[in-house]
């Protein structure tokens, strides 16, 4: 080890100092030059009468990313110089990782750094959301599975409303990708069904995956999908398709991309309601499917605009 640290391998030790003594140990960052570019190794170092060290694992971009938005829960602000140094990268490689989040709605860009996005204008708790307007919502459920057919291979968003489709589904031979927990619980005992889960960090509030993992799994894998049932806060013919939720904003917006057939699924409480997060303009969806005590001056103001409303 006194060979490897003359070396000059052992480069960084967060800023400790090592004591040389029984059964002592700490975290380090190791630079190595591999292939053909550098990479992040954590290293657990044990200094004891026999010094040793080994290598777990590279932590690649993707990676980074997901312990920034963790950084950013516990203290809403990060600057590029801290995360360079806690990550033992260059400072240009932290750049590109915040504005990458940024691009994707994640965090909010700074002079030299990032903050976290608050949400003002959040929504009941999940429960409570569950038991609001269900019968409306069981309804517009039951219209979008009548939507789907054999062998579809479809996305369904988190969700309360969307949620309320899972009772009609459990027989039929589809396809099924969620990054909603309550839309994973009610289909996994399907044995019809081909489920695939997007996972990531868990977003207690809304019970949906979210985070750099998740829009990673579904830019890598380029899912298309037949149909994309998509849930939302609000919705107006003048500032589109809102959120409530900012951290699932990204993922809708991919499930939107990638659909065929785009359906919007929300009660009448939503029609006429401008949220927080922008998640795309109306006509980037096809039909939308709501309660039959939606404001008609409102519904009028969106059929005005290239796509099928359902009133059920």
């Amino acid at each position: 080890m006194y060979r490897l640290w003359q070396s000059g391998l052992a480069q960084r030790i967060y800023g400790q100092t090592l004591t040389f003594g029984a059964y002592f140990h700490t975290h380090f960052c190791l630079q190595t030059r591999s292939l053909q570019s550098y990479c992040l190794a954590y290293v657990v170092l044990i200094v004891s009468s026999k010094a040793r060290f080994i290598i777990l694992s590279p932590m690649y971009s993707a990676e980074r990313k997901q312990e920034i938005l963790l950084m950013l829960e516990k203290n809403t602000r990060v600057h590029v110089d801290q995360l360079a140094n806690y990550f033992g990268v260059s400072r240009s490689s932290i750049r590109r990782d915040l504005n990458h989040l940024h691009e994707d709605g994640l965090l909010s860009r700074t002079y030299g750094g990032a903050v976290a996005l608050h949400n003002g204008s959040a929504e009941a708790p999940f429960i409570e959301r569950q038991v609001a307007n269900f019968p409306e919502k069981d309804r517009i459920g039951r219209a979008a599975v009548k939507l789907i057919d054999e062998g579809d291979t479809i996305f369904i968003d988190g969700g309360t409303t969307t949620e309320c489709m899972t009772p009609y589904l459990l027989e039929r031979r589809i396809t099924v990708v969620t990054y909603g927990l309550n839309i994973i619980n009610q289909l996994s005992c399907s044995k019809s069904i081909s489920l695939i889960a997007i996972g990531g960090t868990l977003h207690p509030h809304s019970l949906t995956f979210g985070g750099a993992l998740s829009l990673g799994a579904m830019q890598s894998y380029n899912i298309r999908f037949d149909k994309a049932f998509i849930a939302a806060s609000g919705i107006s013919a003048v500032d589109g398709i809102t959120n409530a939720s900012l951290e699932e904003v990204p993922i809708k917006r991919k499930a939107i991309e990638a659909g065929q057939c785009n359906i919007l699924l929300v009660d009448s409480s939503k029609i006429g309601i401008t949220r927080a997060a922008y998640i795309a303009p109306l006509p980037d969806v096809h039909r939308v499917i709501t309660g039959a005590q939606a404001s008609s001056s409102q519904i009028e103001a969106i059929r005005t605009l290239p796509m099928v409303v359902d009133l059920v």
